[in-house]
């Protein structure tokens, strides 16, 4: 019998359930099931505590749930732990799990608003398309994913070469984008607007084709690297994570120092800066201006889509849904750094990752995004420039 899952989302209305959808394949036959989990608490340590299990429509009795709780679940949880690297307490130990957590929200927020820094360097536009870049990396290494499986036993190497085609699929989409839909209307309206409402359009068409063509393809990354590492606390409660968010964390902080160093210290960074600071002069003194811009589209879609794999690599998954969300958050990041400034997107990225972390461990997580869209409208209104006090960072002093 196999086990396949197919969808894990919240629940309309109920803010501390869950629901899992997966399907069964067995010589018998087979089908689509449903579970919805219950839990204590939105948020804190109650969020743990299973109260209620609904499956296919049917409550599961107390009687079963206790038995499925203590002797099943509590039994493989203490199977499964070892004593924790580090002594910690109970609420120590949980924010650091929420701490964890955030490393992956801000690489991938940070990856996602350097995309949107660069290309609004060199012409004060913003590509909407960004957050649906990003989920096709993400959907292009599952394909990749599927393939490599189903040629053999997915190892190391397969995995490497799933993370490389989802970059590259997603490099090559913004280029696209970049070349057929951002450039010629660049060429014939001066205002920031029609570039605004294209580039919305794409992502609208790019999340309905993800989402009409999502039941003919797996959409779970295998678990291969989920055995939880037992980090810090104790009894009450241990901060754990697993070999997957750990590479997750890797992959993106190491995407975002590799780019930081591309833009201060290679050819292609002294052009980026030249463009950005003055576009004529640029191009008298040489700057392959073409050739520049072809680069910044597939460089900022590498971003992205380094993004999307990040995400697939750390929760299994990505659904068309994200990219707007992503779109949205990402943006945020950069107007709150100083839009233009890659430095600025990534300091911006940091502070929405945590106050979406803070906000949803200690408070209602149903306000979240209401707290993270108001702190936009205030660093507007406080600091227009963002964090620099500035539109973005002169190209000369990045």
């Amino acid at each position: 019998m196999e086990i396949v899952e197919t969808q894990l989302v919240p629940v309309p209305n109920d803010p501390t359930a869950l629901r899992y959808r997966y399907r069964v394949r067995s010589s018998l036959g087979g089908g689509p099931h449903e579970l919805i989990c219950r839990f204590a608490a939105q948020t804190g340590a109650g969020r743990f505590n299973l109260v209620a299990l609904i499956q296919d429509g049917a409550p599961l009795g107390e009687v079963k749930l206790f038995i499925l709780k203590r002797w099943w679940l509590e039994d493989a949880r203490s199977q499964a732990r070892g004593a924790p690297i580090l002594r910690l307490s109970p609420r120590g130990a949980y924010w650091l799990q929420q701490a964890l957590g955030g490393l992956v929200l801000m690489g991938v927020y940070g990856l996602i608003a350097t995309g949107f820094a660069l290309v609004h360097g060199l012409y004060g536009r913003i590509n909407l398309a960004f957050g649906e870049v990003a989920v096709a990396g993400g959907i292009y290494m599952l394909v990749a994913v599927s393939l490599a499986s189903a040629a053999g036993r997915l190892g190391p190497a397969g995995l490497a070469m799933a993370l490389v085609a989802g970059m590259s699929g997603a490099a090559l989409l913004s280029w696209v984008i970049g070349r057929t839909v951002v450039m010629p209307i660049l060429t014939r309206a001066r205002s920031p607007q029609p570039v605004l409402i294209a580039t919305l359009a794409v992502a609208i068409v790019l999340a309905e084709i993800f989402r009409l063509t999502s039941p003919f393809r797996e959409n779970w990354l295998p678990a291969l690297i989920n055995r939880p590492v037992f980090i810090a606390g104790q009894d009450g409660f241990v901060a754990t994570a697993t070999p997957a968010q750990f590479l997750a964390a890797g992959l993106t902080l190491t995407g975002i120092s590799l780019l930081l160093g591309l833009v201060r210290f290679t050819g292609y960074g002294r052009s980026w800066r030249a463009y950005a600071d003055d576009p004529l002069m640029a191009a008298l003194t040489g700057v392959r201006v073409p050739q520049l811009v072809g680069a910044t589209f597939a460089l900022a879609g590498g971003c992205a889509g380094l993004a999307g794999v990040a995400m697939v690599v750390a929760y299994g998954t990505i659904t068309p849904g994200d990219g707007m969300s992503m779109t949205l958050k990402a943006l945020i990041s950069a107007i709150i750094g100083g839009i233009g400034s890659v430095p600025g997107a990534l300091l911006g990225a940091a502070l929405v990752a945590c106050v979406e972390i803070v906000w949803s461990s200690a408070f209602d997580i149903g306000y979240r995004d209401a707290v993270i869209y108001s702190l936009l409208a205030a660093v507007l209104v406080l600091r227009p420039g963002g964090l620099f006090q500035r539109a973005a960072l002169s190209p000369r002093e990045f």
